[in-house]
């Protein structure tokens, strides 16, 4: 791992040079009361004070709708098929916070994984995340109760931890490095040390109950046969007031289930990929009626056991990155968290 420093006062400059390449650059800007990752056309509007987004940068790899292929019907009842035209430009992503990076090693679990997602993967392979280490974790954090750290490296190619009017920029990745040298001129040589920022950042996370299991482990019980998990009181007790908006899965970073829409008439149309959640009734329902998640109970235990025991079972990472996201923006407080802790003392 390269380490390098970077003056604060030279940020914003960095940024408009990594602009002028030609890449996008996404950042975080505020519009109204919200914060949210944007294309950003001048390193100015970018904000740098800021807690969290209220969405993850999910959506600029994997967009809440794509089109997959378009159909044209022609003479005779022949069908013609064209493949949508990907992005071919690159994009940096500035701003993203370690839990929403880890999250993207979630994603890269999924769509590398049975078979090669080509839509998601087009757009990753153009894209190179700059983190920025939290030094202001908010009450809902509980990224290290999960494995995580708030100036952890996990999933950005170039991380920037702020100490004292410098970055510490550490660059984790070839693509991290790729950026050092093509703007080397905004870098020095340095022997800044994070090691006490993030005991300092650390100890100020109000939630730290470890939930999630270390790295190529299972978490929530794992001696525990996952039928007795089906069976506790939990279930029905937390989740009897959920309203299934699906809230919780589009502000996740690492939720990650669509559905496939085919939109059109008689004479063509596309074929669409659009977010789908667990918490909606008809998930998991299959074309015969039978549902095998019948109750909403049913679901949210889908939900919580997917985070915590069967994505670790199945892939060595905890689904959950401990942004606390899902419990604020929830309209009826159903806090994962809590839940999680409910099914450990159970």
């Amino acid at each position: 791992m390269i380490r390098k420093s970077l003056s604060a006062d030279n940020l914003r400059a960095f940024l408009e040079a990594v602009r002028q390449t030609g890449r996008c650059l996404i950042a975080p800007v505020r519009e109204g009361d919200l914060v949210l990752f944007r294309e950003v056309p001048s390193a100015e509007e970018v904000l740098l004070d800021y807690g969290n987004t209220q969405w993850p940068c999910k959506e600029f790899l994997f967009p809440k709708t794509e089109p997959i292929l378009h159909y044209r019907v022609q003479g005779g009842g022949k069908v013609e098929l064209a493949e949508p035209e990907l992005p071919a430009q690159g994009q940096v992503i500035f701003g993203v916070r370690p839990c929403d990076a880890a999250g993207l090693l979630v994603l890269d679990a999924v769509f590398r994984w049975d078979s090669e997602d080509a839509f998601y993967l087009h757009r990753r392979e153009r894209t190179t995340i700059i983190g920025l280490a939290c030094t202001e974790p908010r009450p809902e954090c509980f990224c290290t109760a999960v494995g995580l750290s708030p100036t952890g490296t996990r999933g950005s190619d170039l991380l920037l931890t702020p100490l004292d009017g410098e970055f510490l920029a550490e660059a984790v990745t070839e693509k991290g490095e790729q950026l050092l040298r093509e703007h080397e001129g905004f870098f020095q040589d340095t022997d800044l040390a994070k090691e006490e920022v993030t005991r300092t950042v650390e100890a100020k996370i109000q939630r730290k109950q470890v939930l999630g299991p270390a790295e190529g482990t299972t978490g929530l019980r794992p001696q525990t046969p996952v039928p007795d998990l089906f069976n506790l009181p939990v279930w029905e007790e937390k989740a009897r007031k959920c309203l299934q908006c699906g809230v919780c899965a589009f502000v996740c970073p690492t939720c990650h289930c669509f559905d496939l829409v085919d939109e059109g008439n008689v004479w063509g149309g596309t074929r669409c990929r659009n977010w789908d959640s667990c918490a909606f009734a008809l998930f998991t329902q299959h074309a015969s009626g039978h549902n095998p998640r019948p109750t909403q109970p049913a679901r949210y235990r889908q939900r919580v056991l997917h985070k915590f025991r069967y994505f670790p079972e199945r892939f060595g990472l905890t689904m959950c990155v401990g942004c606390g996201r899902c419990g604020v923006h929830c309209p009826v407080n159903l806090d994962i968290y809590e839940v999680a802790l409910s099914v450990l003392r159970e």
